[in-house]
């Protein structure tokens, strides 16, 4: 992949993070975001021993993915963007102060999109969201996941400063066997860029570009 100067030949230090809850509106994350961890389930197996000393294969279906997320959060409001808490409690999004937020049994749905870009150099066109385009001609790189519930929502006041790790985790594929996980890239030469994706609602599958 070509890139500018300033990426030493690799995706370094700045990323966005965009979650869209379903039938939602992208919020951006990548403000109090320090690090995350996305792991797509193994596609695992096994040799069965046969009678005659050979071997057959027998693979286990691909396991779920997951993705582990730390912030920093202020505002539980999640239209703040600082804070995740309100997908994790379901149910519906407290957006008045004081904000005030329960748990429920709700289980939202969400759309996970991680992006890399070379921000220095997209000629004041530079990318604001995890859904949105790269610049043309600019290297890019997303890294989406869909139908993810999050599952895990953990504080921590370690080192006297308030932290949470937030845990998504999906399947692999949707009931029809349509992919849940997409990958997306484009160099410097191709001429083009990545493209913004659709909403997220029941319905969609990927690719699922606006064009």
């Amino acid at each position: 992949m070509t890139a500018g100067p300033d990426m030493d030949g690799a995706f370094q230090e700045v990323f966005l993070c965009g979650v869209t809850k379903k039938d939602g509106t992208e919020v951006q994350f990548a403000g109090t975001m320090e690090e995350f961890t996305p792991e797509e389930g193994e596609k695992d197996g096994e040799g069965i021993a046969l009678g005659n000393g050979g071997r057959l294969w027998k693979r286990t279906p691909e396991g779920d993915f997951e993705i582990t997320c730390k912030l920093y959060p202020l505002s539980i409001d999640v239209t703040d963007s600082e804070d995740m808490v309100q997908y994790f409690l379901g149910g519906t999004y407290d957006a008045v102060a004081p904000i005030v937020q329960t748990n429920t049994r709700n289980r939202d749905t969400f759309r996970v999109a991680f992006m890399w870009t070379d921000f220095a150099f997209a000629s004041g066109a530079t990318a604001t969201t995890a859904s949105g385009p790269t610049h043309v001609s600019t290297p890019g790189r997303r890294l989406t996941f869909k139908h993810a519930r999050v599952t895990g929502y953990k504080e921590s006041w370690d080192d006297k400063v308030l932290s949470v790790e937030v845990t998504f985790k999906g399947p692999a594929f949707d009931r029809t066997g349509n992919g849940n996980v997409m990958r997306e890239s484009v160099n410097s030469s191709d001429g083009t860029a990545l493209p913004t994706l659709k909403g997220y609602t029941a319905g969609t599958k990927f690719p699922d570009h606006t064009n």
